[in-house]
Formats: C-alpha cells, sequence, structure tokens
C-alpha cells in the first residue's frame, strides 16, 4: 500500500523528498533518499489502517495496548512526584495517535490537546475508548480556552500530551531543526516554565510489523534566566533537538509531509499567550 501511495500521488511524493533532501541532503546520496521515502510512505500507511482495522473490529483495546511496553517509566513517575504535572512531548512519529491512550490503560491521568477535524467518525470511535478509559481530549481552539485548559490540568498534576513537530502556522519561534531554522510551536516551553511541570519527550515506536514500545526520555531542562521570552526560546530549541534526535533514530516512523521549513504568515502562538 505505501508503495502504491508513493508512485501514484506525486505531490506528497516530491514533498516528502524534498524534506528529506533538506534534513539528509549532506548526508545520503538521492538513491538513499529515495529508499528513505518509500519506507516513510510504508509506516505513513500502515499505521493509520491498523487504527482502523482495530476499531472497525471492535477489538478488545485494552489487551492491545497493553502489549506496548513502556521504557523509562520512572523519568515519569519521578516527575509526577514533583506535583506540578508533566508536558508529554510528541510528534507525528510512530503511532503517536496512540500515546495518550496508552498511558491512561496504564492508570495516568491524561489530557491530550488535538485537531480531531480529519476523519470525524474514526475520532468518535476512538474517544469513545478513550473516555473510558480515563484519557481527555481538547481541541486547540479558540485558543484562550485550550490555554486554561492545559494549565488547569497541570495545576491537578495530570498529564498534557503536546504534539509539538509541526510548522506553526501562525508564527511560532524559529530553532534549528536538522540544521535550519524551522518556525516551532512554543507551547509545551510555556507551560513548562509557566507551572513548572517537566517536559519529558515521548514517542510509541515501531519495533517491528507487530511490536510497538513506548519512549521515555529523560526531562528537559534549561538553567533559567531573568528574561521570560529568552528562556521560552532556549527551552524550545532543546525539546526540538530532543525530537529531532528520535527522528534520526527512525527516520521512516516521521511523516515528513508537513512544511516544516516554510516561513510563517502571522504571529504566534507565544505572542498571544504573554
Amino acid at each position: 500500500m505505501g508503495t502504491i501511495v508513493f508512485r501514484l500521488i506525486k505531490k506528497y511524493r516530491e514533498r516528502v523528498i524534498h524534506n528529506l533532501s533538506i534534513a539528509f541532503g549532506s548526508e545520503k546520496d538521492m538513491g538513499e533518499i529515495n529508499t528513505l521515502a518509500q519506507e516513510v510512505f510504508f509506516h505513513f500507511t500502515l499505521t493509520p489502517l491498523e487504527t482502523v482495522y482495530l476499531i472497525a473490529n471492535g477489538l478488545p483495546f485494552e489487551r492491545f495496548f497493553l502489549k506496548i511496553k513502556i521504557k523509562g517509566k520512572e523519568y515519569l513517575e519521578e516527575a509526577l512526584a514533583k506535583k506540578k504535572g508533566v508536558i508529554a512531548l510528541g510528534a507525528h512519529l510512530g503511532a503517536f495517535t496512540l500515546l495518550g491512550t496508552r498511558l491512561a490503560v496504564e492508570g495516568y491521568p491524561v489530557n491530550i490537546m488535538i485537531n480531531q477535524e480529519s476523519f470525524p467518525k474514526l475520532w468518535k470511535r476512538l474517544n469513545a475508548y478513550q473516555g473510558i478509559v480515563g484519557q481527555k481530549t481538547f481541541p486547540p481552539k479558540p485558543i484562550i480556552t485550550s490555554i486554561k485548559k492545559s494549565l488547569n490540568c497541570l495545576h491537578r498534576n495530570e498529564i498534557l500530551y503536546l504534539v509539538a513537530d509541526e510548522q506553526q502556522r501562525r508564527g511560532g519561534i524559529p530553532v534549528p531543526f536538522f540544521g535550519q531554522k524551522a518556525f516551532t510551536p512554543s507551547g509545551p516551553a510555556l507551560f513548562s516554565l509557566k507551572t513548572g511541570a517537566p517536559i519529558l519527550p515521548m514517542f510509541i515506536l515501531r519495533k517491528n510489523r507487530i511490536q510497538w514500545t513506548l519512549v521515555i526520555g529523560p526531562p528537559i531542562e534549561i538553567e533559567r534566566t531573568s528574561d521570560e521570552k529568552k528562556d521560552i526560546e532556549a527551552l524550545t530549541a532543546k525539546f526540538t533537538k530532543a525530537i529531532e534526535d528520535f527522528i534520526r533514530q527512525y527516520p521512516h516512523q516521521w511523516t515528513w509531509l508537513n512544511r516544516r521549513w516554510k516561513l510563517p504568515s502571522s504571529k504566534g502562538f507565544l505572542d498571544m499567550a504573554t
């Protein structure tokens, strides 16, 4: 399926190859980049199909999610012990749509800010199960409401799952990403500095066609200064580097479809939230 999509949809194929060339142009030749692009499309088509299959066939979700092993759980336990909440830093890497649910099945209080405008029927079915296991979801708009909900869940010492690897359409902070400046959402940094909640990188990564592992990394920290905006920029750069490091390990599991290095249109999240 991935190979068919790769060959038939020229626009997406060219965008993925273009982005891979920006990221790895000095490290890989075009043959390697084309091979990697096909692997990207394989993963990009397989993961959603797996989710649809689970929902359509009414399979026992809890049994499926418990098969996903958790590596680095001690980092999460230590962070929650501080009673300031935890920011789970995610990306469009691996099975990112399942991460919050896996944590909820484990018994953790999880909140996820996510845009569910695409595939509403699929999200409705998935949300029904997420609600049963205790995961809460809310949309990013209206922005003031989403900010309040995010801060409230951190104050309750819960987990806030944020995906922060796409180009910020309404601005963002320019930080290095694969050697190029990319305008990046500052939300994780802003919430962390406002509340003291640690930022932990978390990704569900495919080990093979039937095995996944939820990998939790150590907290991402900076030495704070008296300049809040500089601190937000520094922390945004640091968590972006953490995302890049994971993508470098599993490049075929990132989508590469976002116009990650495109210039923004107007003021960003940081300007609206501070």
